[in-house]
């Protein structure tokens, strides 16, 4: 949509109850003129995260897109008007979805990462007058849950979309400085995504299948623990009757195993009987980390709360997507990704199919546009 048609559009969402003369019309119109200017000053914009890199005007245009304006928001407890929003989703106030590039200032797949759980650099521009910082979470996320919960990890339900970051694993929400010096560290948007995952793939059902297996007999973590009441006596007793109950259940439980196995690897055998074929499995499954990753993402919500220097906050949903025709621009990012490593003798040898794939550097990027094709375009559903 045009520039002068979102404005346009909005101006009828803020005006829609009132009749307004030429002169409130001109009023208008030089507020938003006024509006604009700021936005393109570097003291009005910051980055989310630590890279100094905006995606501006130019970076959209190459994928095709035009910036909209800011939403018009009245932070609470202000009389001050102020605007804020992602800037690659300032548009999406239209109903429009925004197409984010595969770039380290959008969102791009972590390559490194593989299988069910896919993470993606949040690293997205935020733009708005006295903006201080902004602390983003995720919400409405599916759950999964753990059937044998470890003492590592004892909890039964994980959220499916999540925020993580390197030195702490998964977090509960990211505040971001948005001070133009400011160093945020990097973090992520991660989903883990696991039973649609191996359920969307015959070999990897089969895999699963013996994995499950191999550990069906194993009691709960709970079984473990000693009970109110019971003495430090009666607890060892009981342990030991577990231990001794769970060998029998495994021995007993090892034809299945090892007929699961067989089945399995029959099945990955037919995969690796040439390379072409391998390959091409190899590209299934890729593709199958961002289809089993949709429908995680489309219920779990990005909010952004915006602090301003003034006081106030204001609070924006964005929803995110895989862009049409995304399976052709998965496929060529693959082949992309092939072109950088392309070496399968390890899964080959341990028979597993897990490849970890490279992520791309700035310049191998700027080489390829295959890696910067958007994957992902997000929309903001504050009012849906």
């Amino acid at each position: 949509m045009s520039e002068k048609n979102h404005v346009g559009k909005r101006l009828d969402e803020l005006f829609s109850e009132v009749r307004p003369n030429a002169e409130l019309d001109a009023a208008v119109l030089d507020r938003v003129h006024e509006l604009q200017a700021r936005e393109s000053e570097p003291e009005c914009r910051a980055l989310v995260t630590r890279r100094a890199a905006l995606v501006g005007a130019a970076g959209c245009a190459a994928a095709g897109l035009a910036l909209g304006l800011p939403a018009l928001l009245r932070p609470e407890g202000s009389d001050v008007e102020s605007s804020f929003g992602l800037v690659i989703a300032q548009a999406a106030e239209t109903g429009e979805a925004i197409a984010v590039e595969a770039t380290p200032d959008g969102l791009m797949p972590q390559d490194g990462t593989f299988g069910s759980r896919l993470e993606l650099s949040l690293n997205l521009s935020a733009s708005g007058e006295g903006l201080e910082s902004v602390t983003y979470r995720v919400t409405d996320s599916p759950v999964t849950k753990v059937d044998h919960p470890s003492v590592h990890e004892p909890a039964y339900e994980h959220p499916v979309v999540s925020l993580c970051t390197r030195e702490e694993g998964d977090v509960d929400s990211i505040a971001v400085d948005c001070a133009p010096d400011a160093d945020n560290g990097v973090s992520y948007l991660a989903i883990d995504n696991e039973d649609a995952y191996w359920a969307a793939d015959e070999t990897l059902a089969l895999l699963k299948a013996w994995l499950d297996l191999q550990v069906s007999w194993m009691p709960n973590y709970d079984d473990y623990a000693q009970r109110v009441g019971e003495t430090d006596e009666q607890h060892l007793e009981r342990i030991e009757a577990l231990d001794e109950q769970a060998e029998a259940d495994r021995l007993a439980l090892q034809p299945q195993v090892d007929a699961a196995y067989e089945a399995y690897l029959e099945s990955f055998r037919t995969h690796a009987a040439t390379t072409e074929s391998f390959v091409e499995w190899e590209r299934e499954l890729y593709v199958n980390t961002f289809v089993c990753a949709e429908s995680s993402f489309e219920q779990a919500r990005l909010e952004a709360t915006a602090s301003f220097t003034g006081g106030g906050t204001q609070v924006r949903r964005y929803r995110i997507t895989l862009v049409d025709g995304y399976e052709q621009v998965l496929s060529e990012r693959f082949d992309a990704l092939l072109a950088i490593d392309d070496d399968f003798s390890q899964c080959l040898e341990e028979e597993l199919p897990w490849h970890r794939y490279p992520t791309p550097t700035d310049e191998q990027i700027a080489a390829d546009p295959r890696l910067s094709e958007p994957i992902f375009q997000i929309e903001d559903v504050t009012e849906a």
